[in-house]
């Protein structure tokens, strides 16, 4: 039986429990995911792993937060939703339609990014259900408003759905957007999940596939450098041995296979098993967690974007981001167990 709880007790993840809302997916075959209202921030994805159907036990293939702390203080930014920026907006401003608008870090951060709805509150979506879906997706969809009076710097009126579909062996998202204001606004999203591969300790033993056509070249501060400077042409990535390997580098130009889907994966070499993130459109960032103290390098980001980082002081980007008056806006992206090679 396929279920969507809201939690009334709330915050329970690995026996942690605090008091922030969450919403419970659970899958026939023993898939779960665990959602956090506070920025319907996924806290937990497990789901069936291993070669055989009497070997397959559900694993968590998620590094998300472990206590409401690490939440509330956005630690690492762990699944975050990006948006209404994704990254950073360099010196936390941009201009927009000839005004110069100026948005201060989050509280507890030095710099401007990765947006603010992960720090609001969303509301379940009455009446979504895809029991009877064809592949057997059970699902939940959350809900959030950015007001022009919320955030400093940022007065623009939008309304945002997302939608969490689980399966066996998926987490497939549906993101939506729409400008419910009266003027153009500058928009962008993007996830920053954390992925683990079960068995490994770290991400060390395995090797990375990006099939992008280019590297985004940056400043010290991570922000890409102007115009085509930021775009270093290179062959696709992979397989690439993270043993030594520390990126946080965002890759553009993405290949998408002939279903018109790009796809990330990280992988054990030995037996071929991993995750896959899929996306139909924009760019990857990976951060494989060497900055993250006792967690560093426990598991690697592969984080889909809309856009270039800094999209909203970029020329090359003005019609990426700008969404009008009424107009709505789609980005899918998701995740897939990858499973041993046979044999």
């Amino acid at each position: 039986m396929t279920s969507a709880t809201v939690c009334s007790n709330a915050y329970i993840v690995e026996g942690v429990l605090g008091s922030l809302p969450t919403v419970a997916l659970v899958h026939p075959s023993g898939a779960e995911l665990v959602v956090a209202l506070r920025g319907a921030t996924v806290l937990a994805w497990r789901a069936p792993w291993g070669a055989g159907s009497e070997e397959r036990e559900v694993r968590d293939l998620l590094d998300g937060y472990v206590a409401e702390s690490e939440l509330l203080a956005q630690e690492a930014t762990r699944s975050g939703l990006m948006f209404p920026f994704a990254n950073r907006v360099a010196a936390g401003t941009y201009t927009f339609d000839g005004v110069t608008h100026h948005v201060p870090p989050a509280p507890g951060e030095v710099g401007t990014l990765h947006g603010f709805v992960r720090l609001q509150d969303w509301e379940l979506v009455p009446g979504v259900d895809a029991e009877d879906s064809v592949d057997g997706a059970v699902s939940v969809e959350l809900a959030t408003c950015v007001r022009s009076t919320d955030v400093a710097g940022y007065p623009f009126d939008l309304e945002t759905r997302i939608r969490f579909e689980l399966t066996e062996e998926s987490l497939d998202v549906t993101w939506s957007y729409r400008n419910v204001g009266r003027l153009a606004a500058p928009v962008t999203a993007g996830w920053h999940p954390y992925f683990r591969v079960p068995g490994h300790a770290t991400i060390d033993a395995l090797e990375l596939h990006v099939p992008a056509r280019a590297t985004v070249a940056t400043d010290a501060g991570l922000i890409p450098l102007d115009g085509e400077a930021a775009r270093e042409v290179r062959a696709a990535v992979g397989p690439l041995g993270l043993a030594g390997t520390t990126l946080d580098t965002a890759f553009t130009g993405l290949v998408p296979d002939a279903d018109g889907l790009a796809r990330t994966r990280v992988l054990d070499p030995a037996t071929g098993a991993g995750v896959e993130v899929w996306q139909e459109r924009g760019n990857m960032h990976v951060y494989t967690g060497d900055g993250l103290g006792s967690r560093a390098r426990a598991s690697i980001a592969l984080e889909p974007v809309e856009s270039l980082t800094n999209a909203f002081n970029r020329p090359d980007c003005a019609q990426q981001v700008r969404l009008a008056a009424g107009e709505e806006r789609e980005f899918r992206f998701g995740a897939r167990v990858i499973a041993p090679r046979e044999g």
